[in-house]
């Protein structure tokens, strides 16, 4: 039986010409450069994933305003790892101080400009990509076109 689809929440935040990045933690991309986000938590909403993820890998809060981008990773086989729906928020600094101690979550973050992330190991070329999208066309959808199915909602929905 395929595992059910894994729901993750990643931020873009710049500030000053510069975007927020993390240096993964875990194993398999330690050291490498990603965008704050991560998995949803049961019962979290995905724009409540955002911002707790922001803050526990770059030790910012972070205000969300606007949804960027979605993308649907498809597993490759009925039988193997779970889909992935991803979801790309964008955010502003608020409070907190920027992480500069390893933890659990990463080991650090900071703000980087064009030039200095193109020199970075990157996890991925998504970040690249969807900075470029964000320097095009910054928060696509207002956040108000993100809703979250309230009790007395989802009760209303039919199956």
């Amino acid at each position: 039986m395929k595992p059910s689809t894994l729901i993750v929440a990643q931020v873009v935040v710049e500030q000053a010409g510069k975007i927020l990045l993390v240096q993964e933690a875990k194993e398999i991309c330690r050291g490498l450069w990603f965008l704050p986000g991560g998995r949803a938590a049961p019962g979290e909403s995905i724009p409540e994933t955002a911002v707790r993820e922001a803050r526990e890998e770059s030790g910012l809060d972070v205000t969300l305003t606007g949804l960027l981008y979605v993308d649907h990773l498809l597993s490759a086989s009925p039988e193997g790892d779970a889909d992935r729906l991803r979801f790309v928020f964008v955010g502003k600094p608020t409070g907190g101080r920027l992480k500069v101690e390893e933890d659990e979550h990463s080991l650090q973050a900071g703000w980087f400009s064009p030039r200095e992330m193109a020199a970075l190991p990157l996890r991925s070329p998504f970040v690249e990509r969807v900075v470029a999208l964000f320097r095009r066309e910054p928060g696509l959808l207002p956040l108000s076109s993100f809703h979250t199915l309230s009790e007395e909602e989802r009760q209303q929905e039919r199956p």
